[in-house]
């Protein structure tokens, strides 16, 4: 009839028709889609349990009802007679509906309805299978935070901030504003990080980066770019002065004290601004501008604010480049070392040479030290190139010594490489490459504010160095800020005056005593004084009598190439002034016999300064009273109980007055515009103070000849 009889002893296998409904049942039970089934009129018949989680609904609550009881309202009557038109004339419809659960909550589907027909054609089901999107949307959230936040701060990261800065530009383009990128980079975060722990660094870095949110205003972005870096974008400033209280601000919410762990930790921030369209720049340069300000900042001193400035950079670029040339230099022998005397102007001999760098540069010509090496005063090419100049200048002597002239040598060494742990070792290795030349003719002259850093570690070199037999020399003494603290703590065998107080000695009386000052210091440390800056042979003789016997200065020699020095040696001789002096013996009792002497020319140099057009140095009694000068107050004072019976002493006095007679008589034709006049008595003044300067220096002779008498 139709249906096999098959053998009831054997196993009959399941039908496949059995088999595939077993399998959709199990899936529509399993599976964790929502599945609904409803009939021709849309009534729900059965639902599966994916379907009831998804919608919170239990299965007693959704058979029978219409499956329009879950619309969320966000869809209007349009948008369901578009899906049922697809489901009449395709059978088939897919697309995103919002619905909702039993909760209230709206949720987004993604459903996909199918329709089953009868062998007529006949409708007879509804099939529907809904994925839930906002899962989806959650996930895709949480990468979107991953990407476009930091994962410690929850501050915006480097992609968001790429973008928002480039919203913030196009925004004060169109609007015509200013806007202005900051970077915070925190000082002293590492230390703690170190001593604490990173778990701790890091609840500090969140408390820092909460702070930073609070302070700026609504519409500003702050960013963590990574490490203990922040950026700011401050949008819509009316003008710069809006900027001031909000770096401010920043500055004092980041200095405030966090308690982490129980610990107290304090740190500060140093901030680098640009502005725009100060800066017109691409956004990717304002950040770079900002990172180098706030470079700058860490440079002047840490926890303040730097704005960027164009010209400054174009600077520290020039320096860069300057940097990156100088390097080439060393390889490419274009460094040379020029040698100046220093001579002992009591004895007239030559006593030492100083080697001093130049650089044959190929488009500048020959160059000074201070027009290239400032820019690598913190570079470790400063290092390479003070060992390039010891190896030199210690070759030169072996040199020299080998055509039979011992000449000691002293070199200029930058206070980065006297710091260098290797310094001794490698002055070591130079001195023994070259045994024929003895170690205490070598001196090296280190700058006075370059022991400022670690005294303790300067001390400990210089130490190294003079058990080597090498000289220590503390250049341009009394320039630096704790020069007695330096020869109390730095062993140097001899003090370097600097030039700029030796050059204006003859005018400056301040100068002058300065320098008889270190005179002292050094007589009183047992320390060789070398004098720099000796112009004229007047620089000389004034030293002489001060008691500083050995000088050196364009008005001995200027520098010159090691070739040149054996025949500069040989056809020196010294000023004849100062052989004069050179057996005289000079108190420190008659010093303000030179003061006062140097107080007469400032006096006469005030008044022609004033007729030139200059302002009135001199106070109304400094002018008329002869008395009441500087030079009076010596003469009836100090000069006169010391030297008033000298008949050298008694003849100043009658110049001296018509001194005081000469100056305002010219200061009142000054002011009736009489010009011939005005020059005839400027001519009698300035005779007069020949005349001054001639008995001051008898007198100064006879008092050198009675003290040399009274011995």
């Amino acid at each position: 009839m139709g249906i096999d009889q098959q053998n009831p002893t054997d196993p009959s296998p399941p039908s496949r028709t059995a088999d595939w409904r077993a399998l959709a049942a199990s899936v529509f039970e399993h599976s964790r889609e929502g599945m609904l089934i409803s009939d021709a009129d849309n009534r729900i018949v059965a639902v599966n349990p994916g379907f009831l989680e998804l919608t919170g609904y239990s299965e007693g609550e959704v058979l029978g009802r219409n499956p329009g009881f879950l619309h969320s309202g966000r869809h209007g009557p349009d948008y369901y007679e578009q899906m049922w038109g697809a489901l009449r004339s395709s059978g088939f419809w897919q697309g995103e509906i919002w619905d909702r659960r039993k909760s209230g909550e709206s949720f987004l589907a993604l459903f996909s309805i199918s329709v089953v027909r009868d062998g007529d054609g006949k409708i007879t089901h509804h099939i529907g299978i809904c994925s839930d999107l906002s899962r989806f949307g959650e996930a895709r959230n949480q990468l979107e935070k991953m990407a476009h936040f930091d994962a410690l701060t929850a501050l915006p990261n480097r992609n968001l901030l790429n973008y928002r800065l480039q919203q913030s530009l196009a925004t004060a383009q169109r609007e015509n504003r200013t806007m202005a990128l900051v970077f915070l980079d925190l000082d002293g975060f590492k230390p703690i990080n170190d001593r604490y722990g990173h778990a701790a660094g890091d609840r500090l870095l969140v408390e820092i980066a909460n702070r930073l949110g609070l302070a700026l205003r609504t519409g500003d972005t702050v960013a963590r770019l990574g490490g203990d870096e922040f950026v700011f974008i401050i949008s819509r400033l009316k003008n710069l002065d809006e900027l001031d209280p909000i770096l401010l601000r920043l500055l004092c919410d980041v200095a405030a004290p966090c308690r982490i762990d129980g610990h107290e930790m304090r740190v500060s921030a140093s901030i680098g601004v640009t502005v725009y369209p100060l800066d017109g720049s691409d956004p990717d340069t304002l950040l770079r501008h900002a990172d180098q300000a706030m470079y700058q900042a860490k440079q002047n001193g840490r926890n303040r604010y730097h704005l960027y400035d164009a010209e400054q950079d174009r600077r520290s670029q020039t320096r860069r480049d300057q940097v990156l040339r100088l390097r080439q230099a060393i390889p490419l022998r274009e460094l040379d070392l020029y040698y100046q005397p220093k001579v002992n102007l009591r004895t007239g001999g030559v006593v030492g040479m100083e080697a001093l760098l130049r650089w044959h540069h190929p488009e500048c010509g020959l160059l000074p030290p201070e027009e290239f090496l400032p820019p690598i005063d913190n570079n470790d090419l400063i290092i390479d190139i003070g060992r390039w100049v010891m190896g030199e200048a210690l070759s030169q002597m072996k040199a020299w010594r080998a055509m039979g002239m011992e000449m000691p040598v002293s070199v200029n060494i930058a206070g980065r490489h006297l710091q260098c742990a290797d310094f001794k070792n490698h002055l070591k290795e130079a001195l023994a490459c070259r045994p024929e030349v003895s170690p205490g003719l070598f001196e090296i002259e280190i700058l006075e504010s370059s022991t400022l850093d670690d005294l303790a570690q300067v001390r400990e070199t210089v130490v190294a160095c003079q058990e080597m037999g090498v000289r220590i020399a503390l250049d341009d003494f009394g320039t630096g800020s704790s020069s007695l603290a330096h020869l109390r703590h730095v062993p140097s065998d001899t003090l370097k005056i600097d030039r700029s107080f030796v050059s204006n000695l003859l005018d400056d009386a301040d100068d002058l005593t300065l320098v008889e000052s270190v005179i002292g210091l050094g007589a009183a440390f047992s320390r060789q004084v070398v004098a720099e800056g000796v112009e004229t042979p007047e620089h000389g003789l004034i030293l002489l009598r001060l008691g500083c016997d050995v000088a050196q200065g364009y008005g001995i020699a200027h520098p010159m190439p090691a070739g040149d020095v054996p025949a500069w040696v040989g056809a020196w001789r010294p000023d004849p002034q100062w052989a004069l002096w050179a057996d005289t013996q000079w108190e420190m009792a008659d010093f303000p016999l030179l003061v006062a002497q140097y107080d007469h020319l400032k006096w006469v140099r005030r008044v022609v300064i004033a007729v030139s057009g200059g302002a009135m140095q001199l106070t109304a009694a400094e002018l008329n009273d002869h008395r009441q000068c500087r030079f009076g107050h010596w003469y009836y004072g100090y000069g006169s109980v010391r030297y008033g019976k000298l008949a050298e002493f008694q003849a100043i006095e009658p110049v001296h007055l018509e001194v005081h007679r000469i100056g305002p008589e010219i200061m009142r034709l000054k002011e009736s515009g009489e010009r011939e006049q005005i020059v005839a008595q400027v001519r009698l003044l300035l005779a007069s103070k020949d005349k001054i300067l001639d008995f001051l220096n008898r007198l100064q002779r006879a008092v050198a000849h009675r003290s040399h008498t009274l011995q």
